[in-house]
């Protein structure tokens, strides 16, 4: 049975893999996925960390991806590859989870769970996606398997440690993490009986072990920062754009309230089941690595919910694949009682799997547009345009605005803690090519007069001059650069006229018979002509 158990497990990672593999497309684009990916482009760039470019994370999770960057060079279906080189950590996490549950729960829980949890849309989508949490789950996740599986104390420790340190290196998250697991702790060493609970001294060696490690890695990865001049920008924009008092959740203050009090209620009744548990099972110290894990999960998600000002999907990765094995061994223990056996289970399971799997096509290609969006902007500018967009969907280009437009940024222009000046960069930058999402409504309006909507989504540099007779035009200033007019037939370019310069002046230019014309910047205007004329 227990071999069966074990195959059971390897066959689910099997399965959990093909599945990570076809959402590698299949996933729908998360928006934070370009803005890493522009982060880890501008590491490849040798220049100044969080100065160059906008980041508001830690930074392990960016450099560690630079080098898979630069072998893989320009390419619009960039995301599709890094994406893939996600696969691996997240089957790597689904597989700690699972080593970590059947340890304390069983195979057939911990499979179950998991099981289930693969399943989970929201999860689903969000495990393989590019971004640093998938490191920073695979991290937490090897913490906690390391605590549990290990059994040297020295080694326990170390690796424990060092996992720490890579999760805190890749998210600040990992505190209330840290916090969580540290509370749970204290709490479940002080409901062991006496005769179970582990000697001080050794504890407090495993500890400053651990601690030691996790701060070695943190220094180091600070260390290589600071050595590229930018440790002053990576505190500002880690730490000072981050803390927004009032913002979010936070805003309402009844609601805060409200919140703590339904999680202290929680918590409160957790504990009288943990203590009881603890006390009255045989074997105390198995019952007391379950609630530990089970509990330090718990305790992070309360305080999420409570006191977490934006609550996003991701914040749950690290913890849900550690918790669910123990949901697992609920159900089947449930089922059970119901006379419903295991095989009856699975059964019932593979028929839901089937059902959500084809209503919901993984192997539907959903990053298509965003391929055909940065094809567009790589097709008409060179690595020395710099171009607007809003978290860095251009990937291999420099942005005009230095903060990236999320949530965060875009309350503190509205608060007027950020000085907008997104206009004043575009034109004195001579920006050509601009994505028009997320840009302030004002800001929108004021560049109506100086770009145009091209393909894809993008607006390049350009006017639209509508019906003109035969003869000379003058044309109002606009961003400096190469113009070239065009005169369309329908929506076709039915003439590429002569290049004109544009500077600070208006411009005369001479049309040479009646029509509806059109001012685009040359880049965009000759890959238009050249997508026409195929």
């Amino acid at each position: 049975m227990k071999r069966i158990a074990i195959h059971g497990g390897a066959i689910l990672v099997v399965l959990y893999a093909i599945l990570r593999l076809l959402l590698v497309r299949g996933a729908a684009l998360d928006s934070d996925e370009p803005q890493h990916l522009h982060v880890v482009w501008a590491w490849t760039q040798h220049g100044v960390p969080y100065r160059d470019a906008f980041d508001n994370h830690m930074p392990l999770f960016h450099m560690s991806c630079a080098p898979l960057l630069s072998l893989l060079g320009e390419r619009a279906d960039i995301l599709d590859w890094m994406r893939l080189a996600m696969v691996p950590l997240a089957v790597a996490a689904f597989v700690l989870a699972w080593r970590c549950g059947r340890a304390l729960w069983g195979s057939a829980a911990a499979s179950f769970g998991l099981a289930l949890l693969a399943l989970e849309p929201t999860y689903q989508r969000m495990a393989g996606q590019f971004r640093a949490d998938t490191l920073w789950a695979l991290a937490w996740i090897a913490a906690m398997a390391a605590f549990v599986l290990v059994r040297r104390p020295v080694w326990r420790s170390l690796l424990t440690g060092l996992a720490v340190g890579a999760a805190m290196a890749t998210s600040l998250k990992t505190m209330p993490l840290l916090g969580s697991a540290l509370v749970t702790a204290i709490f479940v060493l002080a409901c062991l009986p006496k005769q179970a609970r582990p000697n001080w001294r050794s504890l407090a060696g495993g500890l400053t072990i651990g601690a030691v490690a996790a701060t070695a890695v943190v220094a180091t990865v600070i260390a290589i920062v600071a050595a590229r001049g930018g440790l002053s920008a990576m505190h500002e924009a880690v730490l000072g754009h981050n803390l927004l008092p009032g913002f979010g959740r936070d805003a309402n203050t009844r609601q805060l309230a409200l919140r703590c009090v339904e999680a202290g209620i929680v918590a409160v009744v957790a504990g009288v089941l943990a203590w009881r548990s603890i006390r009255r099972c045989a074997t105390p110290a198995l019952t007391a690595q379950r609630w530990f894990v089970a509990g330090s999960c718990g305790l992070f998600a309360i305080f999420l919910y409570a006191v977490w000002p934006l609550l996003t999907s991701q914040d749950y990765l690290p913890v849900l694949p550690l918790f669910v094995p123990w949901l697992g061994g609920l159900l089947l223990r449930g089922l059970g009682r119901l006379r419903i056996r295991p095989m009856a289970a699975w059964t019932g399971y593979a028929l839901l799997a089937a059902v959500l799997l084809v209503s919901r096509a993984p192997w539907r290609d959903r990053l298509q547009d965003y391929r055909q969006q940065l094809a567009t902007v790589l097709a008409i500018t060179t690595p020395a345009d710099i171009v607007m967009d809003a978290k860095g969907e251009s990937i291999y280009r420099r942005r005009a605005f230095h903060p990236v437009l999320e949530m965060v940024t875009q309350e503190r222009l509205r608060r007027g803690l950020l000085a907008d000046t997104i206009v004043a960069d575009i034109r004195s930058n001579e920006v050509h090519v601009m994505h028009p999402e997320r840009m302030p409504d004002a800001d929108l309006q004021a560049l109506r007069a100086d770009f145009i909507p091209y393909a894809n989504g993008e607006w390049v540099a350009g006017r639209e001059l509508g019906e003109q007779a035969t003869g000379s035009l003058r044309v109002a200033a606009m961003i400096p650069g190469c113009y070239c007019w065009l005169r369309l037939d329908g929506e076709r370019i039915a003439q590429l006229g002569t290049e004109v310069q544009f500077g600070s002046a208006d411009v005369v230019i001479d049309l040479p018979q009646a029509g509806r014309y059109r001012l685009l910047w040359c880049p965009a205007a000759r890959q238009l002509k050249a997508v026409h004329a195929q």
